[in-house]
């Protein structure tokens, strides 16, 4: 019986010892005793020292944005306010084109304490981005807005989106704008309500202050997607953390101008690039 267990513990440590071995941390096919360049992204490819020769991480690469949102909700629109949510966005970019998604969920009580739950609309597209001279970008695409939405009055049908962006870039500074045209399909049985088309851009400009810091401040508009409420005005703070080459933190602060919009939006939302 002893000689068994010192067979099975000497063979225990012989494999653990072979196992520390043959250690790579990063996965990228380098041991981490002669790799040079330690935690590279797993779609990168790299050389022989496992450093990243970058042709592979500049083809594409993803970025996953997750966090939390407060809003007090417009009381010409809905009967709610002070809703939570909780929002996941993912972007795949593959050389000039790209694809998104993007799903948050609410959670909510009102007076008499009866908690409802949900997804909003959920959106998913893609589109074509180009930079010109390393200092003007321009992108455009198209999505759909998916009814994960559960009305129990409106009919929620899939609407779909046209956008294009464009900024600016000189030295330190940036200037940017935005616009997009979505077709809403939704129905009001009841014919309460009446839906419209909309329009919508943004107006902004930001600072890098840092490496690590970015700045901006934007101005928004767009249509009610009900013609019986004013159009929606609002100004945003953005800023956001770069913590290292894969991680980052946004906040995002939205005050509603007009009485159709959000009173205050907050976000506190964490990055991963890879």
């Amino acid at each position: 019986m002893r000689n068994t267990l010192l067979v099975w513990v000497l063979s225990l440590f012989f494999t653990s010892s072979a196992l520390l071995a043959y250690v790579d941390s990063d996965m990228d096919g380098v041991l981490d005793k002669n790799d040079k360049c330690p935690n590279t992204p797993l779609s990168e490819l790299v050389d022989k020292n496992g450093c990243s020769t970058k042709k592979l991480y500049r083809e594409y690469h993803f970025d996953v944005v997750y966090g939390f949102n407060y809003a007090d909700t417009a009381p010409l629109v809905s009967k709610h306010l002070n809703i939570p949510s909780f929002s996941l966005r993912a972007d795949l970019y593959y050389k000039n084109y790209y694809l998104q998604s993007y799903t948050s969920y609410y959670v909510n009580s009102d007076a008499n304490n009866d908690v409802e739950h949900g997804f909003y609309d959920t959106y998913v597209g893609g589109g074509y981005q180009k930079s010109f001279f390393d200092a003007l970008f321009v992108s455009g695409g198209a999505g759909a807005l998916l009814p994960t939405y559960n009305d129990k009055v409106i009919t929620n049908n899939t609407d779909y989106q046209l956008q294009a962006s464009v900024s600016y870039m000189k030295n330190s500074m940036v200037i940017f704008g935005s616009y997009a045209y979505t077709f809403i399909n939704d129905i009001d049985p009841t014919e309460v309500s009446i839906f419209q088309n909309t329009n919508a851009y943004s107006l902004g400009a930001g600072r890098y202050f840092t490496k690590k810091i970015y700045v901006s401040a934007s101005y928004g508009f767009t249509n009610s997607v009900y013609t019986d409420v004013t159009d929606i005005t609002t100004t945003s703070l953005y800023t956001s953390y770069t913590i290292n080459k894969h991680k980052y933190f946004i906040f995002r602060y939205t005050y509603g101008l007009s009485k159709s919009a959000n009173a205050n939006s907050v976000s506190l939302l964490m990055g991963y690039h890879f």
